[in-house]
């Protein structure tokens, strides 16, 4: 049942991704696919949040076009990263989730910008450095203001995962 739930929040989160941007420009700056990986990565599974960022980030390739694998990769990255992170830390305050956030929306622009530099594509945006700074902090805001109601939705819809992490978390840093 859980992983289906989490599967079903990666193909409504790129619904939204291929919709939204249609109607609200700023969407444009808003990566559903990553916050659903960090979301699931700060529930203390490293393995959970690489694979989810990994469907995730293919699943974003396929629908939003590119080279196939780029955004899947660094959203793995971003994944294990942020899951590794949580298992050593406690990143159960909300400021320190979103702080998270905000350093994996930049370090995920950063590899996806890279590595389509590494493979000789033009991206919109980040032709000049000035350009690729004003990307990443905008790609930043929108990220961190979106998570904050993508992770109470989701704190909802996935409550007894979230009451196991909090008591996890309490063993473990607390007692």
């Amino acid at each position: 049942m859980q992983t289906f739930k989490i599967a079903l929040t990666i193909v409504v989160a790129l619904l939204l991704q291929m919709l939204l941007p249609n109607y609200v420009r700023f969407f444009q700056y808003i990566d559903l696919a990553l916050l659903v990986t960090v979301y699931f990565s700060l529930q203390r599974a490293p393995v959970i949040g690489m694979v989810t960022g990994m469907i995730a980030g293919l699943g974003g390739d396929a629908v939003g076009g590119g080279i196939l694998g780029v955004g899947g990769f660094s959203k793995t990255l971003i994944g294990y990263l942020v899951g590794a992170a949580s298992v050593r830390l406690s990143l159960e305050n909300p400021l320190a989730r979103l702080s998270v956030v905000a350093v994996a929306s930049a370090g995920n622009t950063v590899l996806f910008v890279g590595l389509n530099q590494m493979l000789e594509q033009t991206l919109p945006h980040v032709s000049t450095w000035a350009e690729f700074g004003a990307t990443i902090g905008w790609k930043m805001l929108g990220d961190t203001v979106a998570s904050i109601i993508l992770f109470v939705v989701l704190d909802r819809v996935f409550s007894e995962q979230a009451t196991a992490r909090r008591m996890a978390i309490r063993k473990r840093f607390y007692e």
